[in-house]
C-alpha cells in the first residue's frame, strides 16, 4: 500500500492508503468525507496515472477477492450506496476500522461515473466494441444495466469532461476551452464539472444552481450574453409607450410607488403582527396551562358507570371451572353509601372511598376474621336476587359481574372487589357442581 499525503477541509492534512497496482483504496474512518476539493483532484490525477499504466488493467483486483479488514483481521461486508451521483458500493468493516473501495467506485461516488446510457451501448457497438465490468471482468449484457451480474458491482461510465477538469483543477487552471463548441466553460461550486456562463443554469453534471458572483470575469460573460427576454421594468414601460393607463392602473401605480418608497411602514407591520401572533399562542398556552379541577368528582351518577376507573383484577380461573352447572357463593357488599332498592347511585368520590375499603375487608376477611361479623355489617337488605343468589343458581341467573367470578374463582378462594350496579362484591364460591 501507499501512503497518499493529500489536502482537506480546513488546511488540514489527509492520509489514505492506496494502492495503485490493484486500484484500491483503503479509507480510515472519514477519511473520504474529510477531503476538499483540492485534494479529491490531486487522487484524481493518480486514479488517471494507475488506469493509463499496463494498458488492460489486467493486474485491477476486484472488491470479492477482498476478505479481511487490514486493521483488525474481521471478514468484510459489502455495502450499497446511494448518492447524488448514482450508485456506488465498498466493503465495510464491522468494527468501523474502515472500508475498501476500488477507484472505479470511488469515481462514481464523486460523480466522475456516470449511468451507462443506450447512447453509449450503441456508441460501442458501432465501433466494435463489448462491454465488461472493471471490478471483476465480467461480460456486461448490451443494455444499461444497474449492476454486474457477476460481483453486482455499480455500473457506469466515466465522464472524459469531468474528468478532465478533474486532473486539471489541481494545478490551478480555472476554465477550460471547449474545442469542440469552442465555449468558454469554469468550474461548478458542487461538482468541479464544466459549466457555461452563457447558456448553463444549471450544472450539467449534478444539477447544481449556477453560482455567477463566484466566478471570475462574471460581468463581462453577463455583458457579453445577448439578453433575449425583457425586464419587468422594459415590458411595463413598453406597454405605456403603448397605451395610456387608465385611472384605477395610475391609483395602484402610485399605491405602490408609495410601499416602495416607505419600507418602514411595511417592516413596522411585519414586526406589529408577529407580536400579536406571539402574544395569542403564549395566551393560549398560559390557558392550557393552568391546573384544572377534575370534572365531574362531586357529580352523581349510577355506580356501575365507573366501571373503567375501576378495572377488577385479573383472576386465576380453576383447571375445571368450564364445566360447572352450578354454584353456591357467598359474598360481601360495599356500597358507596347507605343501602337502598335499585342500582346505587353515587359521585366519584363516594365510589373512591367505597373501593379503598372493599380493599381493606378483602384483607380482613382473608386473615381470619368471622364470616358472621362481616356480613353483619355488609350486607345489603335490598339486594335482588341476581345480586345475591341464594343457594345453587346456573349461568344467566344471576348479574354479569356476580357470575363471571362464581363460573371462575377456585373453591374457597375470595375474589378482588368486583363492580356491579349495586356496590364492590367480594365474592367467595363455596361449593361448584
Amino acid at each position: 500500500m501507499r501512503v497518499l499525503d493529500l489536502s482537506g477541509h480546513y488546511q488540514r492534512r489527509v492520509e489514505i492508503d492506496t494502492c495503485p497496482h490493484c486500484c484500491l483504496v483503503w479509507f480510515d474512518g472519514t477519511e473520504s468525507l474529510r477531503l476538499a476539493g483540492a485534494g479529491i483532484s490531486e487522487f484524481v490525477r493518480e486514479i488517471h496515472g494507475a488506469m493509463q499504466a499496463d494498458g488492460d488493467h489486467a493486474h485491477a483486483v476486484s472488491l470479492a477477492r477482498v476478505q479481511s479488514c487490514p486493521v483488525c483481521g474481521s471478514a468484510l461486508k459489502p455495502v450499497s450506496n446511494m448518492t447524488r451521483f448514482g450508485r456506488t458500493s465498498h466493503l465495510d468493516c464491522p468494527l468501523g476500522h474502515g472500508y475498501y473501495q476500488t477507484y472505479i467506485l470511488y469515481l462514481a461516488e464523486k460523480g466522475f461515473v456516470r449511468p451507462l446510457a443506450w447512447a453509449d451501448i450503441r456508441s460501442l457497438a458501432d465501433a466494435g466494441k463489448e462491454l465488461f465490468c472493471a471490478d471483476c471482468g465480467f461480460p456486461l449484457p448490451a443494455r444499461p444495466a444497474d449492476a454486474c451480474p457477476a460481483c453486482h458491482s455499480a455500473v457506469g461510465v466515466i465522464d472524459p469532461a469531468r474528468l478532465a477538469i478533474a486532473t486539471h483543477a489541481a494545478d490551478g487552471v480555472t476554465a477550460v476551452r471547449n474545442v469542440a463548441t469552442d465555449v468558454q466553460q469554469h468550474k461548478c461550486h458542487a461538482c468541479g464539472g464544466g459549466i457555461d456562463l452563457v447558456h448553463d443554469v444549471q450544472c450539467p453534471h449534478c444539477h447544481a444552481p449556477v453560482l455567477r458572483h463566484d466566478v471570475p470575469g462574471m460581468a463581462d460573460a453577463a455583458a457579453a450574453t445577448p439578453r433575449l427576454v425583457p425586464t419587468a421594468d422594459e415590458r411595463h414601460q413598453a406597454a405605456a409607450a403603448r397605451a395610456p393607463l387608465s385611472a384605477a392602473q395610475l391609483a395602484l401605480v402610485h399605491f405602490s410607488g408609495k410601499r416602495a418608497a416607505h419600507p418602514g411602514i411595511n417592516r413596522a407591520f411585519r414586526i406589529a403582527v408577529g407580536f400579536l401572533v406571539v402574544a395569542i399562542a403564549f395566551w393560549i398556552i398560559a390557558g392550557n396551562l393552568q391546573p384544572q379541577q377534575p370534572k365531574g368528582i362531586m357529580e352523581l351518577a349510577a355506580a356501575i358507570s365507573y366501571s373503567p376507573r375501576f378495572r377488577e383484577e385479573r383472576m386465576e380461573c380453576d383447571l375445571h371451572s368450564a364445566v360447572r352447572r352450578e354454584v353456591k357463593v357467598r359474598q360481601l357488599i360495599v356500597m358507596p353509601g347507605a343501602p337502598a332498592p335499585g342500582p346505587a347511585i353515587a359521585s366519584y368520590g363516594a365510589m373512591r372511598l367505597a373501593y379503598q375499603r372493599a380493599i381493606a375487608l378483602r384483607n380482613d376477611w382473608k386473615n381470619g376474621i368471622d364470616f358472621g361479623l362481616l356480613e353483619h355489617q355488609f350486607n345489603n337488605p335490598f339486594a335482588s336476587p341476581g345480586s345475591m343468589p341464594p343457594g345453587f343458581f346456573r349461568r344467566g341467573e344471576a348479574l354479569a359481574a356476580v357470575e363471571r367470578a362464581a363460573f371462575c374463582l377456585p373453591v374457597r378462594e375470595i375474589s378482588p372487589p368486583i363492580l356491579a350496579e349495586d356496590g364492590f362484591h367480594l365474592i367467595e364460591v363455596i361449593e361448584a357442581r
